[in-house]
């Protein structure tokens, strides 16, 4: 592969954890789906361990949540082309929000800290995620959301 299809494919994928953000930040939980392939798998960093498969799951997880002022500071992207139609990746993220006030400016209810392992695949003529694990490494005030272990059926495996 030369240098230029590898800079490509760099680029196509360091964009998917920035859309990411900016998806679940808006409410445009059908584009985020989208970034994802149709049996793609997705890890929150609040429950890791739980990965829910599926567009259809991974919106619903965001979709079905109260309403929320949030914003995720995406940082520290690396992008590791391994073939010309896959690629690994990882990224920092900061979690801000508040539960209580969907107007913004409000005050934070915690500063969170994390980041994700990502695997990229090109679907067709699109680069999307396969799979994306977060993980929870610092937090600043606020208690660390409580997620119980979703269900089977809630995370598409029955």
């Amino acid at each position: 592969m030369d240098a230029s299809a590898r800079l490509l494919i760099e680029h196509e994928c360091g964009k998917l954890p920035l859309l990411f953000a900016r998806y679940a930040d808006n409410g445009d939980h059908a584009a985020l789906a989208d970034l994802f392939t149709a049996d793609g798998t997705y890890d929150r960093p609040f429950s890791p361990g739980y990965p829910f498969h599926g567009r259809t799951r991974i919106q619903a997880i965001f979709r079905d949540r109260p309403p929320i002022l949030v914003r995720h500071l995406v940082s520290n992207v690396l992008v590791e082309v391994t073939s010309e139609t896959t690629a690994r990746g990882s990224s920092y993220l900061i979690m801000m929000s508040n539960h209580d006030h969907v107007t913004p400016p409000q005050k934070s209810n915690g500063i969170f800290v994390g980041g994700f392992d990502d695997e990229y695949v090109l679907d067709g003529d699109t680069w999307r995620f396969a799979s994306r694990k977060g993980h929870l490494a610092l937090h600043e005030g606020g208690a660390i959301p409580n997620f119980p272990p979703p269900s089977d059926e809630a995370r598409g495996l029955s």
